[in-house]
């Protein structure tokens, strides 16, 4: 019976510091973020970023203008997923906080892990946000009856972006750079996730370099849901097998990257 309890118990502290923890970090770093200045930050850009595209798209005319309108309203769960994870690790560094974070004896998995909820829900709001512009610019068809599958694909796609975040904010812990990190990721992914141009078009090494970057067969299973097409599944399950992946690495490079931050005393080295 008290072997029962301490598990529960257990169990309990574990889900708190993995929810608490990750929400009130999120928080305590873009507190000073006014919604003045957040709002037009994660909706503002993806916005712009979409029209441009689908007007852009449409004075080519390479692809149907909902192509753009799909690939660029899934991207903009990117803005959060990447930025906020590697923000999270690197601001921990700026503030002189991060010595303090690692002291815990909390699990690092659970601590690191629990700061990529925020970015997942952030990013699957903005997303959700994109599509409905997308039905209006877009020319993006939304049937009531393929909504549960589209929000499916976003909060997967969301994830992976997120978990690929957690692992640019990983090398945050000994680099300046994870910000700019992640700038280059978010538009090297418009270039080969098929967001707006086919990965059929690239050369090969660069298309098979797309396909391991996160999003691509989100944005793919978005499209065939919408189209009404089948094998959405399995394109979910490989988002899902890169997330893991992404997380796993991000993990294993916090623990090495912190033990050796350790050794050489550069934990809050700017």
């Amino acid at each position: 019976m008290a072997g029962t309890f301490q598990r529960n118990t257990g169990a309990a502290v574990t889900l708190r510091l993995f929810f608490m923890a990750g929400w009130r970090s999120h928080m305590a770093l873009f507190r000073w973020m006014r919604p003045s200045a957040f709002f037009p930050t994660v909706i503002g850009v993806p916005t712009v970023q979409l029209v441009w595209f689908v007007y852009l798209g449409n004075y080519v005319g390479t692809h149907p203008v909902a192509y753009y309108a799909v690939g660029n309203a899934l991207h903009a769960s990117a803005i959060a997923g990447l930025f906020a994870p590697a923000m999270s690790i690197q601001g921990e560094r700026f503030s002189g906080t991060l010595t303090a974070v690692l002291a815990t004896p909390a699990r690092r998995s659970v601590m690191f892990l629990g700061r990529v909820v925020p970015a997942v829900l952030i990013g699957f709001l903005t997303s959700v946000v994109m599509f409905a512009l997308a039905a209006v610019v877009g020319d993006v068809e939304l049937p009531w009856s393929r909504l549960p599958q589209l929000a499916g694909v976003i909060l997967v796609t969301a994830t992976s972006c997120s978990a690929f975040g957690l692992l640019i904010g990983a090398i945050g812990l000994r680099t300046r750079e994870a910000i700019l990190m992640a700038n280059l990721a978010s538009y090297f992914m418009l270039l080969v996730c098929g967001i707006n141009v086919s990965l059929e078009s690239l050369p090969d090494w660069l298309a098979a370099v797309g396909r391991l970057m996160p999003m691509t067969h989100g944005i793919q299973a978005a499209r065939d849901v919408l189209a009404g097409t089948t094998g959405t599944g399995v394109l979910l399950l490989l988002e899902l097998l890169k997330t893991a992946v992404f997380l796993g690495i991000a993990l294993i490079m916090l623990r090495c990257l912190e033990q050796s931050s350790r050794r050489h005393a550069v934990l809050d080295e700017m």
